[in-house]
């Protein structure tokens, strides 16, 4: 197995003087709307509303908790719609 390398070594490397790849050197012209749609795109990926949160798919406890099915107590239950079972009441 080769050697662990580091990430900068697959990152590209930056332009010298500062400018941004995207940028286009001296040449480019920068285009207002362009800015606008940039800045439309960067808030819509960061709109905390669209975000449905995550949930937990399992629970486990090392004294054991009630499975909200049957009422045994198990040490791992997993998430089956609103509710919490055992092993023995998961319906796969």
């Amino acid at each position: 197995m080769p050697e662990d390398r580091s990430l900068d070594d697959f990152a590209e490397a930056a332009p010298a003087g500062g400018e941004t790849a995207e940028a286009g050197g001296d040449d480019a012209e920068s285009d207002p709307a362009e800015s606008e749609r940039d800045a439309a795109d960067a808030n819509a990926l960061t709109d905390a509303d669209d975000v449905t949160p995550a949930v937990a798919t399992s629970t486990w406890h090392t004294d054991g908790a009630d499975c909200d099915r049957c009422g045994e107590r198990v040490q791992r239950r997993w998430r089956e719609e609103d509710v919490f079972v055992c092993a023995d009441c998961a319906s796969w």
